[in-house]
């Protein structure tokens, strides 16, 4: 395996819920995904369905305080 093989992304069964434990609201729950060099990926979906959520939460821009994993 060459480094070209190599993901620059991978993502394995993140979860992103809000709330508290007794009610959570899942943002994001259960996304897998993996992204090499040349790829292109696009992320569609419904008003609410966790897109910015996916985005912020790959990048650690999400606050870990505003989340629990």
């Amino acid at each position: 395996m060459n480094a070209n093989d190599l993901p620059l992304i991978e993502v394995r069964n993140l979860k992103r819920y809000f709330g508290s434990e007794q009610r959570p609201v899942r943002a994001v729950d259960d996304v897998s995904l993996r992204i090499h060099a040349g790829e292109t990926l696009g992320i569609v979906g419904e008003s609410g369905s966790g897109k910015s959520t996916l985005a912020l939460t790959i990048m650690r821009v999400l606050p870990p305080a505003a989340a629990r994993a």
